[in-house]
């Protein structure tokens, strides 16, 4: 369905320095007419208004939820009154970020899962690399219920090693069963989440996220391009 090559390579400033060549990594689903949506939203659709050579231009309405592929939560997804996405800071979305590979042994990441790989502790922006990445290709059209999410306390374990955001490579941070408690101990407490990422070909590390949402007012998310840039040594 969608490869998640490098998409371009090119020297960040401190390039020379380190002796390496930066890489970005597009880390986006792309939206089209069939994609894995979440359970009763299948709404995605590209509809041509006009086209050429018949027009003079070429526009296509596009339906879909704020929730589809690539998407960002601010607190107001799951909490009444909580800010919505254009009251979400820019900088919030962006900055360094650390991607770990985790493997739980039931689909629900418990908070001894992230103990385990050794998160650092000035981690702010945390990317979660699970078997999830592979259902982009292996079911690339359908929604597949049995993905890996956080367990209630492992969310807030997250809460108390102060991440201000954390990511999944699925359409949800917390399980398909009942996805609401890990998001409202997300949300109320102020961590921001990106769902539904592709990190297959991105190595465990330190990054640089990239993530620009759609600016939508009184959003309660909004789809996003997201990418990372690194690898960058650790320390």
């Amino acid at each position: 369905m969608h490869s998640c090559a490098a998409a371009a390579a090119y020297l960040p400033n401190n390039a020379l320095e380190m002796g390496r060549v930066m890489q970005l990594w597009d880390i986006s689903i792309p939206i089209r007419e069939g994609m894995p949506q979440w359970a009763g939203e299948q709404v995605v659709a590209l509809t041509p208004m006009s086209q050429t050579p018949q027009d003079h231009a070429n526009v296509t309405r596009l339906t879909m939820t704020t929730h589809t592929g690539t998407h960002v939560d601010p607190p107001r997804h799951f909490v009444h009154g909580a800010p919505t996405i254009d009251m979400v800071p820019l900088e919030r979305w962006i900055g360094p970020c650390e991607v770990v590979e985790i493997a739980p042994s039931g689909l629900e990441i418990e908070a001894e899962d992230l103990q385990t790989v050794r998160i650092p502790d000035n981690t702010e922006r945390l990317l979660l690399k699970t078997p999830n990445s592979a259902l982009w290709r292996s079911d690339p059209d359908a929604f597949v219920e049995s993905f890996h999410a956080l367990s209630v306390a492992a969310a807030r374990w997250v809460v108390r090693r102060g991440i201000r955001l954390v990511g999944i490579d699925y359409l949800s941070i917390a399980p398909f069963a009942d996805g609401t408690p890990a998001h409202v101990e997300l949300l109320r407490n102020g961590v921001l989440i990106l769902e539904g990422i592709d990190l297959s070909a991105v190595r465990a590390g330190r990054y640089e996220l990239l993530c620009m949402p759609l600016l939508i007012a009184h959003g309660d998310g909004a789809p996003a391009r997201a990418a990372l840039r690194g690898p960058y040594p650790a320390g």
